[in-house]
């Protein structure tokens, strides 16, 4: 189907909803989302650069040595040096990191699926259900 001037609203109807709905994910959660990103990153590689990180969630060299920093602390992520290369410096996940973003992930479904449950009638649990592979594949088509 061709996108047409009739749907040129959509974009900004479709950002309209789901945006407040990332809030209530995020607010649920006891760490940044940047943070969330840092741990996502390294749980889906075995180690990962500085910029690599910034790449990957889209924020300043700064903030992610801020963040790494604070996260090496809790000790969710270690740091080390390339063995080839000892000027280069790899990140990656440690068990506790690898649990604490389960957990996180977990409270933010959590808290999405009590507002879903909490506002959705039957009829609109169904209209959600139905245009998920829709979204889906938009989610395909920007990611691609």
């Amino acid at each position: 189907m061709q996108y047409s001037s009739e749907d040129d609203g959509l974009p900004q109807l479709l950002f309209d909803a789901i945006f407040p709905m990332l809030g209530i994910v995020h607010s649920a959660r006891t760490i940044s989302p940047g943070k969330i990103g840092i741990l996502r990153a390294l749980a889906a590689e075995e180690h990962v650069s500085a910029t690599q990180l910034s790449h990957a969630i889209g924020v300043s060299q700064q903030a992610i040595s801020l963040s790494t920093k604070e996260l090496e602390s809790l000790g969710f992520i270690e740091r080390h040096k390339d063995e080839l290369d000892r000027r280069k410096l790899w990140f990656r996940l440690t068990e506790a990191g690898r649990q604490k973003l389960q957990a996180e992930i977990a409270l933010g479904r959590q808290a999405l699926k009590d507002a879903i449950g909490n506002e959705l009638s039957g009829a609109e649990l169904k209209l959600v259900r139905d245009a998920i592979p829709a979204l889906a594949k938009i989610r395909t088509v920007v990611h691609a």
